[in-house]
């Protein structure tokens, strides 16, 4: 074992040491930082007897992680002041490893000056960030020479609390906020609490902080992390009651969506408003797994006390490793409640769902809930064509909603199209709806021979562009998509194309605009006259922070009414 998983360890284990009643955000009783002070000490004797019993296995780096652990640690990454700070100091949630200019480690209590000096400072650590007040003249950003924002390594600074100077360097500094780091990641801090959006949360993180310099309690990492958390997590349930959420047509949606809310790499589902499943996709997440796990449990407890939540983790090894984070490789076992069934409802829709299953069986995604709703609108007396249906949403939506007169839905998955099946009996609509399993292409190829046609097409294929690397050719198999389900479309009186990408580097590429030519282009190798009628993204509870929006904004989903062919 490494240094790092050392390091790693000794976090995973904070927060279960925290559990039961949680402190008020405004107070934090001395009790709670007793109980916290004696966990830190009983984590790091493990350690250190873990060790002991094998010397052989101790190298120098991990002899001084473990003495860097006995003592009370505070943590500052101080970042250039220029253009890309001033983006963090109002509001911009990602600190990338060319901003950050030096770290700093304050070893505080009555070890301080028997303690080595730590490398680093270790992954998932709670830091201040803050910004120096002198602006860097071009002449010392010439003389740095360029830096890589994710190989740059900023020098890193050990100190005694006593060393007033040294801290005086900090404090003099301009507070942006607190966040977590990972000097694995291209994202070195990923900021939790800014001082300019939740003053009164980084004053109580500051009275925290400076109680370890003056030696009355030692770590609080787990204690800032949880009042952090626990604001975070309120303030995302407020938001979805103010969307009426959850309502008594829907019971399934997006409770806390990342940087939307404040915590970047998580996201959580609410499923048939009994589970929630909690998606990982950074470093930080899993570090702290205890800890959230507990705040999310304890906040839907109070937000609904009738409701008895069973709470779900899941990650994304794939994102996970981009931030420096690998899960190791042995096999997780396939959790035993797979099969387990949840009935979702989405605007009255009922679904059949798999919570505990892994990757698509578990039957739902909300991002299109409104974009069902809208088409369902305009689909009265309509045949309707459902392309990529997945569980079946834009069909069973047509015709239960919006009056359809027929919906086919096509999918190359055929556990997909046995759910969209499934979900149209349980929603009583079989008679008018029809499930197929093919390749979305081939179908549309074979209903322009037979001469079949559409009045209303959804488009909503998996991710084609998963980076911009791959733009080019995901553009051609877009091009083709949306031409041949023009060519579908009723040619004597025209209708509705409504077609999505799921691909941030699609959505995003020139704020949009390049998704729409690509339509554009496909309309015009189609030779049909197409009208945008509107644009939209996902729905409402999958919120985004204005501060780094369009980063945030993947789904684009165009609504067009693709003209008759003229003669």
């Amino acid at each position: 074992m490494g240094a790092l998983a050392v390091i790693v360890s000794r976090s995973l284990t904070r927060g279960a040491f925290i559990v039961g009643e949680t402190p008020n955000p405004s107070v934090v009783p001395s009790s709670l930082l007793r109980t916290a002070d004696r966990a830190r000490r009983t984590t790091r004797l493990a350690i250190a007897q873990s060790f002991s019993s094998s010397p052989s296995l101790v190298s120098d780096d991990e002899e001084e992680a473990l003495s860097f652990s006995r003592s009370p640690t505070l943590h500052t990454v101080m970042v250039r002041r220029n253009r890309q700070s001033q983006a963090f100091r109002e509001g911009s949630q990602l600190a990338f490893g060319g901003a950050v200019s030096s770290t700093y480690t304050e070893l505080c209590g009555p070890d301080r000056q028997r303690s080595k000096d730590p490398a680093s400072i270790p992954i998932g650590s709670m830091v201040a960030l803050v910004v120096s007040r002198d602006k860097q003249s071009n002449q010392q950003r010439k003389a740095k020479g360029k830096r890589d924002s994710h190989e740059a390594v900023a020098p890193h600074f050990t100190f005694a609390s006593d060393d007033f100077q040294t801290r005086d360097v900090i404090n003099k500094s301009q507070l942006i906020g607190y966040g977590v780091w990972n000097p694995q990641s291209m994202y070195r801090v990923r900021i939790l609490a800014h001082e300019t959006t939740h003053p009164n949360l980084a004053k109580e993180i500051r009275q925290l902080r400076k109680q370890v310099q003056r030696g009355e309690t030692e770590d609080v990492d787990d204690i800032i992390l949880r009042l952090i958390l626990r604001r975070k997590v309120s303030d995302a349930i407020l938001t979805r009651l103010a969307l009426d959420l959850p309502a008594d047509d829907t019971n399934t949606y997006r409770l806390i969506n990342g940087e939307g809310d404040g915590l970047s790499g998580l996201a959580v589902d609410i499923i048939g408003g009994t589970h929630a499943i909690i998606m990982s996709s950074a470093a930080w997440v899993e570090i702290h797994k205890c800890a959230i796990l507990s705040e999310i449990e304890n906040a839907l407890k109070e937000a609904h006390e009738e409701v008895q939540f069973d709470v779900i983790w899941r990650n994304t090894p794939s994102r996970l490793k981009q931030d420096g984070f690998e899960m190791g490789e042995e096999k997780q076992e396939a959790d035993p409640r797979s099969d387990v069934e949840v009935t979702a409802m989405e605007s009255g829709v009922r679904y059949h769902t798999f919570p505990y299953a892994d990757g698509q069986k578990t039957g739902f995604y909300c991002d299109q809930r409104e974009n069902r709703r809208m088409v369902a609108e305009l689909c009265a007396g309509k045949r309707v064509l459902d392309l990529c249906c997945y569980n079946g949403g834009f069909a069973l939506n047509a015709v239960m909603r919006g009056s359809a007169l027929s919906a086919t839905g096509v999918d190359s998955s055929q556990d997909a199209v046995d759910a969209a099946t499934k979900n149209a009996e349980l929603n009583g609509c079989s008679a008018k709806t029809t499930f197929v399993r093919d390749d979305v292409a081939n179908y549309m190829r074979c209903t322009m021979e037979k001469g079949e046609d559409y009045d209303v097409i959804v488009l909503d294929p998996p991710k084609l562009a998963p980076s911009v690397s791959s733009l080019d050719k995901a553009s051609r198999k877009y091009h083709a998509l949306n031409r041949d389900a023009m060519n579908v479309i009723n040619p004597t009186k025209g209708g509705l194309l409504l077609t999505c990408t799921c691909s941030a580097a699609m959505s995003q590429k020139d704020g949009g605009q390049f998704f729409l030519n690509v339509v554009n282009g496909a309309a015009l190798s189609a030779k049909r006259r197409v009208t945008l009628l509107r644009v939209s993204g996902a729905a409402s509870c999958h919120t985004q922070s204005p501060a780094s929006w369009p980063a945030g904004a993947y789904l684009t989903a165009a609504l067009f009414h693709v003209g008759p062919i003229t003669k």
